[in-house]
């Protein structure tokens, strides 16, 4: 990997909430100690399988700072492994600080393939939440908006974020497309993927329900143009007719 490529990894890096972003220096802390007391947590299990995983974190990074990379990865897959066993299918949100700590972690050993892996991991959580559940929309919205801090201008993440706000904004809300967050970011989706005529079916089916009808006639049109055999574009179309 390149240079470029591996400063553009840290500086997506930079913007995960783990261990490695919250400024923790060395000269800052009293090493030995930090450790004893979290080996003390760890031999009496404080806090059980959750806090234990909490705690094989911090031990984590305290034997990145002592210079044992090795270690450090040992103990962060340790805490991975005890997240998934109390979790169990929950686990994911419980995981976001370990994966990126993993992410910082194989940057910092020039692992970036592993690094990249880990950050797909964080990305794709927020499909997850948003395909599997309608109850995680929220907790989707906000991973949306935490991919799109790493990648702004990534067209899937601006699309999904885009999606979400759509299937939660209540009509009636907000009283002008202006002011809705769900139009503005289907405008933001569709200026980073233009040929996506789905996007441009639901801008309309939205626009409709502020009775914007001439832009929103205007956007099916170029949808069904661009894809008149879709199911989604047509299914949007549909209920945009019968708004």
């Amino acid at each position: 990997m390149i240079m470029t490529q591996a400063t553009l990894l840290e500086a997506e890096l930079q913007q995960l909430e783990c261990h490695f972003t919250w400024e923790l220096k060395n000269e800052d802390l009293n090493i030995t100690d930090v450790l004893s007391r979290l080996e003390q947590h760890e031999e009496l299990h404080l806090g059980g399988k959750a806090g234990l995983a909490q705690t094989y974190n911090c031990i984590a990074f305290v034997k990145y700072l002592l210079g044992s990379s090795t270690e450090a990865l040992t103990y962060l897959h340790k805490s991975m492994e005890l997240t998934r066993e109390f979790h169990k299918d929950n686990c994911d949100k419980w995981l976001i600080v370990t994966y990126g700590n993993l992410a910082w972690l194989h940057h910092h050993m020039k692992d970036y393939s592993e690094c990249e892996n880990y950050l797909q991991k964080l990305r794709e959580i927020a499909w997850a939440l948003f395909k599997f559940s309608r109850d995680f929309y929220e907790r989707a919205k906000d991973c949306f908006k935490k991919a799109l801090e790493l990648e702004p201008t990534n067209p899937q993440w601006n699309a999904g974020y885009a999606f979400v706000l759509h299937r939660t904004e209540k009509y009636g809300t907000f009283s002008s497309a202006d002011e809705s967050p769900s139009v503005k970011q289907l405008r933001q989706a569709i200026d980073t993927d233009p040929e996506n005529d789905e996007l441009k079916a639901l801008l309309a089916l939205r626009l409709g329900t502020f009775k914007q009808f001439d832009e929103a006639e205007s956007l099916v049109e170029k949808a069904l143009e661009g894809s008149p055999n879709a199911p989604n574009v047509i299914r949007y179309v549909d209920a945009e007719n019968l708004a």
